[in-house]
């Protein structure tokens, strides 16, 4: 329940909150639940018998869902009873964890697994159990694009504030771009990386933040790995949301760190498409 509780709003409007809610003690007691340090036991004591009956009584008074669902409208219905149900099971295994399912699971009437991802202070291994995927992240994730992205469309056990404003540099684009590209030549898995390109490319250029649907569907057209649809991507997408001078200067010291390169490495195909590729979009930002 107190994951559902919202600690950056609860601090916005403290005013309020401790002239109708809660006493001064309470309210200091709660800020510091809800940051998860220790409670003596006298705050536990006033925790359990006044302030959690309290929040209790008004989440079921407002019929507030001990779950938190984003996106409900894109959301099939008999998926909304199955996941509350999967959150539920999950909680008694990893307890006191954020958890979130998102992905086509939630939206499409055929899917490859479910997507599971559990908050964690310390990294773990991910593990598929039957069609379950567990992905564990750090809580660090949280203010990250892709959870922005994901969560969109989404059943979790726990509040969070959706940003809107991420600083992505332009060589973290081309390093997205440039190991995708690899994959691709290499024949190797590259799904993620191409979530990450396309989520990428669409905020920097569009201001857009896809959410899971609009990403399963880009990312369906663009599966074939043609090399020449993910570089024309990249240009247009350098083009609108960079200076042009700097853009051009920093591909241009990419272009000439890379034909150093080729002079070891004639054979290096993956070294080429980047210079083909940032070659057009000095061309075109000119």
């Amino acid at each position: 329940m107190e994951n559902l509780l919202n600690l950056e709003k609860i601090e916005e409007n403290t005013d309020f909150v401790k002239e109708k809610l809660f006493t001064e003690i309470q309210f200091n007691i709660l800020k510091k639940k809800l940051r998860k340090i220790p409670l003596n036991s006298n705050e536990k004591t006033y925790y359990y018998k006044f302030i959690k009956p309290k929040i209790k009584t008004m989440m079921t008074f407002f019929n507030i869902n001990k779950n938190n669902i984003c996106g409900e409208e894109y959301i099939l219905k008999d998926r909304l009873k199955e996941t509350t149900e999967l959150i539920k099971k999950l909680e008694k295994k990893y307890k006191h964890k954020k958890i979130l399912i998102s992905g086509s699971f939630l939206f499409n009437k055929n899917y490859d697994d479910i997507d599971v991802f559990i908050f964690t202070k310390y990294s773990k291994e991910d593990y598929i159990k039957a069609k379950i995927h567990i992905t564990f992240l750090q809580e660090a994730t949280l203010n990250s694009l892709f959870f922005n992205s994901l969560s969109k469309i989404s059943i979790s056990n726990f509040a969070y504030t959706q940003k809107t404003e991420f600083d992505i540099s332009m060589n973290d684009v081309l390093q997205t771009y440039e190991l995708l590209v690899n994959s691709v030549l290499n024949k190797e898995e590259y799904e993620k990386s191409l979530r990450d390109f396309i989520l990428k490319t669409e905020f920097i250029s569009k201001k857009v933040i896809l959410n899971p649907k609009q990403l399963f569907y880009i990312k369906e057209k663009m599966m074939h790995g043609k090399i020449d649809v993910l570089s024309n991507t990249l240009v247009n997408s350098l083009t609108l949301a960079y200076n042009k001078s700097l853009l051009k200067k920093n591909l241009k010291t990419h272009i000439n760190d890379y034909k150093k390169l080729l002079l070891d490495y004639k054979c290096a195909e993956n070294l080429r498409v980047y210079i083909n590729t940032y070659s057009e979009a000095i061309n075109l930002a000119t």
